[in-house]
């Protein structure tokens, strides 16, 4: 028993998910504090999580907002 690939509409340009670029964004910030304690830096924790935390959830927030009034847009064509 094989199974068939689905194909895929050419048309469909939905970039990356707005989540995955969000975390891409959280681990970087993360990579350049471990950077910046390398170099010799002082970091206050708390205050970083809470600012990279509030950033990360307004990100998702605006991101999957802006998706789905993009979606319920009828298609331009």
């Amino acid at each position: 028993m094989t199974s068939t690939p689905i194909p895929q509409d050419p048309n469909d340009t939905r970039g990356p998910r707005v989540a995955t670029v969000v975390w891409g964004l959280v681990v970087t910030a993360l990579g350049v504090g471990v950077i910046a304690l390398a170099t010799g830096s002082t970091i206050d924790f708390g205050l970083a999580a809470i600012v990279l935390l509030a950033g990360a959830g307004v990100a998702l927030l605006i991101g999957s907002l802006t998706a789905g009034l993009r979606r319920g847009r009828p298609p331009t064509s």
